[in-house]
């Protein structure tokens, strides 16, 4: 059996790694602006399209993204800024 938590939070990690951590998040969990390295571009809605990849990569269903988005949110409140 899958734990899915531990799916949803290395794919979340991934993601983040991805965007080298350079996400933009207001205070209660919303993303603004991601930047992709693969594009290298800042964008406004890049962040949903960013995690459907990750995760169609991942081989998950489109019912398990927002999970995943909740991980990333998680993750990136989580860590101090420096």
């Amino acid at each position: 059996m899958v734990n899915f938590e531990k799916v949803y939070q290395q794919i979340a990690l991934q993601i983040i790694k991805r965007c080298h951590g350079a996400i933009k998040i207001t205070k209660h969990g919303k993303v603004i602006e991601v930047y992709d390295t693969k594009r290298h571009i800042w964008s406004h809605g890049l962040a949903g399209l960013i995690i459907k990849e990750e995760c169609r990569n991942a081989n998950l269903r489109e019912w398990e993204f927002a999970n995943v988005r909740t991980y990333v949110i998680k993750e990136l409140l989580g860590k101090p800024e420096s």
